[in-house]
């Protein structure tokens, strides 16, 4: 009964080591900064698949370019292992603007600050309150809300000045129209 627990014990360690492929590695190549079309020629010589997971927008990196890969370059892997890539978005993130029209500067200035806008320019308007946003706009053209708009761009963000005495102005020009008759 031993000889046979231990002939089975054996057999079993002997299969499990050649079903593992124990001592096969390769080794997986360092391929952030490549495009992934250059890093799969790398992956199939080494004998290894790879999988794009996510893709994230970085401000000066290359479109396409490979920014992480999991395991990471140098490591022993299996053949037929697959790399998980995360690459350098192709376009820029675009972001919704919210409705912010008589917002408050401050609110509005804080809420498109936390969306990653920080290069906002104020233009002060006459108007009847002072401090209220009127209107924001992107490349000439007035946002409309939840418009989306590629993150970090510069806005223009039209504000009341206030000290306009509109209602006195429209009795001005009522009183000059009625003289011109």
């Amino acid at each position: 009964m031993i000889v046979i627990v231990i002939l089975l014990i054996t057999i079993t360690l002997v299969l499990l080591n050649v079903y593992t492929r124990h001592n096969e590695a390769v080794i997986v190549p360092n391929i952030t900064g490549l495009q992934v079309e250059e890093a799969e020629g790398l992956l199939n010589a080494n004998s290894l698949t790879y999988v794009v997971i996510d893709s994230a927008y970085l401000a000066n990196g290359k479109p396409g370019a490979i920014i992480d890969q999991i395991p990471d370059g140098g490591s022993k892997v299996k053949k037929g292992k697959k790399i998980y890539l995360t690459i350098q978005a192709k376009g820029k993130q675009m972001v919704a603007i919210p409705a912010l029209l008589d917002y408050s500067q401050r609110q509005a200035e804080a809420q498109l600050n936390a969306l990653g806008f920080n290069n906002i320019i104020i233009s002060e308007v006459p108007s009847q309150y002072k401090g209220l946003v009127i209107s924001v706009v992107y490349n000439g053209s007035e946002i409309l809300p939840n418009q989306k708009v590629p993150k970090g761009a510069t806005l223009k963000m039209v504000v009341g000045g206030g000290g306009d005495n509109s209602d006195s102005q429209d009795e001005a020009n009522v009183e000059q129209s009625f003289l011109n008759k």
